[in-house]
């Protein structure tokens, strides 16, 4: 576990992830290193001001730094005014070691989320949960992913930790609604609940700290989880799975679509249902209590 980086602080030898590392250009016109340096406590500019513009190349191919330098405070800001910096090798173990973890017990909230899924009585419904959860490297994924890159979950574990408390949430609402004349169907809601952003597997990278893929850059998780509706609905068929009426799918993918609500929270369609309108306040839910301090 890294320790939280502070101004006055002295380093010798501390090992970070690298992020972003690029050349700026000093007053007197020469180059210098700025970078962001990641441990699992904290993240904090590094500014190497003698640097050899010929080592970019391979401080940017590499995750994992040893920095030698001295902890400033830079308008604020704890800055890391970098003495020396080499790439290291390290095991994917010491990876992670690197990164902000979730507190929670990845397998048990992993089992939960399972037992949810097959808590779904619709047989095409859980036929298409079944084909995810046997999708052995995608479920890993799931098991490991951050939710975000620096907002709401941003450790790993933090989309699997999101998403349970999601289909928690999603789960006592339609038992306080069940006795109501309101008409929830728990079965889409809780399938919604857990695909929601089940893009962000492949939206986000971990390998050397938070980051977007070109995927994630260039479509976004709202459309790679419609995306990934539609492949495993197939793959839920071929298996003898109980085929899904089109119009099920079709309102599954909806609650993808539309669980950031309005087009300039990245929605692709406003909710129409009432399934998609408790998907999008569940959802906002948990990721602002997250933010709160």
């Amino acid at each position: 576990m890294g320790t939280s980086i502070q101004a006055g602080q002295s380093l010798s030898g501390e090992r970070f992830l690298l992020v972003n590392p690029q050349l700026g250009t000093s007053r007197g016109g020469g180059p210098y290193l700025r970078c962001l340096l990641r441990n699992a406590a904290s993240q904090v500019a590094g500014r190497c001001w003698s640097f050899d513009a010929q080592r970019l190349r391979s401080l940017q191919d590499a995750p994992v730094v040893e920095v030698d330098g001295h902890v400033v405070d830079w308008q604020g800001a704890a800055q890391v005014n970098i003495e020396s910096i080499e790439a290291v090798d390290v095991d994917r173990d010491e990876l992670l070691s690197l990164m902000p973890v979730t507190s929670s017990d990845v397998g048990l909230m992993f089992r939960e989320v399972r037992a949810l899924l097959l808590s779904i009585e619709c047989p095409g419904l859980r036929a298409l949960a079944e084909a995810f959860l046997d999708d052995d490297p995608l479920m890993s994924r799931f098991r490991e992913a951050p939710a975000g890159i620096r907002k709401h979950h941003a450790w790993i574990g933090g989309l699997l930790e999101h998403t349970l408390q999601v289909m928690r949430l999603a789960d006592r609402i339609c038992s306080l609604y069940a006795e109501t004349e309101i008409s929830i169907d728990r079965d889409m809601l809780m399938l919604g609940a857990f695909l929601h952003d089940l893009g962000k597997t492949s939206e986000l990278d971990w390998s050397r700290g938070f980051t977007y893929t070109r995927e994630g850059d260039l479509v976004g998780h709202i459309v790679i989880g419609a995306s990934l509706i539609d492949e495993k609905v197939g793959e839920a068929e071929l298996a003898g799975g109980v085929p899904l009426e089109p119009e099920r799918v079709q309102h599954l993918i909806h609650l993808v679509l539309s669980h950031h609500e309005r087009p300039e929270y990245g929605a692709a369609r406003p909710p129409l249902t009432p399934e998609a309108h408790v998907l999008c306040q569940i959802d906002r839910l948990d990721a602002t209590l997250h933010l709160v301090d």
